[in-house]
């Protein structure tokens, strides 16, 4: 893990280390997503590709369940009801 202090100018702003850019893949005209929880600050870049990006989510849910196929037959079952 890499440390580095930056300086937060009298507007707020700083400057992404060069470090951090190159280990998020940034470059000039990026977005970046900025995640706060419990007073910590995750910066992620925006994807290109958001359905790329979010495919396998969940997947352990859906393993619990049964499978995507398993649930979605119980569910159309439900509908007949």
């Amino acid at each position: 893990m890499d440390t580095v202090v930056v300086k937060l100018s009298d507007r707020n702003q700083m400057v992404l280390p060069r470090r951090a850019r190159a280990a998020l893949g940034l470059r000039p005209g990026d977005r970046v997503i900025v995640l706060i929880h419990e007073g910590e600050v995750r910066l992620l870049p925006v994807p290109g590709d958001w359905a790329g990006y979010l495919r396998g989510l969940g997947k352990e849910m859906w393993q619990s369940l049964g499978g995507g196929d398993t649930f979605l037959q119980q569910e159309r079952s439900a509908w007949d009801q």
